[in-house]
């Protein structure tokens, strides 16, 4: 009797992802309110508003940005063939044949991973594998490095089919 090897599913997200999301984004409107109130504080006591209303504005923008960011941070797990997006929803299966490459991006560690073929999510996603990233960032890039030399078992065991072979 062939026995089933027993895979491990390793997580690459961190669990506090939520969280990351929603208070960083609660700090950053904080900040914004408060610089709102500085502005009309401003205009009421002097009648000079360009430099707080322009300072106010830019605050606004990056909190955009940030958004547009982080909306497509998921959380990540992967084992020897497949990586597993956890959505809300419905988790997300992709096989390991179809990852083009998995890149840092920013130096809050934040990592792109980008597709061959375009899932559910797009070509491109992103995770974040720790919220204290630069201090810890030698075990997690080292759990990275453990995809990344998944990526490349998988896509050297794909088979590779002619174009003139009959399909059945």
């Amino acid at each position: 009797m062939a026995t089933i090897q027993n895979k491990r599913i390793k997580s690459l997200s961190t669990r506090y992802l939520g969280f990351y999301k929603s208070s960083v984004l609660v700090v950053f409107i904080g900040v914004v309110c408060f610089l709102l109130y500085g502005t009309i504080q401003t205009i009421i006591e002097d009648g000079h508003y360009f430099n707080s209303l322009f300072t106010t504005g830019y605050w606004s923008f990056f909190i955009y940005i940030w958004i547009r960011i982080n909306r497509n941070v998921h959380q990540v797990e992967f084992d020897d063939e497949f990586l597993y997006v956890i959505q809300k929803r419905q988790d997300i299966l992709i096989p390991l044949e179809n990852i083009k490459e998995v890149d840092i991006k920013s130096l809050g560690g934040v990592y792109e991973v980008e597709l061959f073929n375009a899932e559910q999510l797009g070509k491109v996603f992103y995770f974040k594998p720790s919220l204290l990233y630069p201090f810890n960032f030698k075990k997690k890039d080292a759990l990275v490095n453990v995809l990344r030399s998944n990526i490349n078992k998988a896509l050297r065991k794909k088979q590779h089919v002619q174009v003139n072979a009959l399909h059945s």
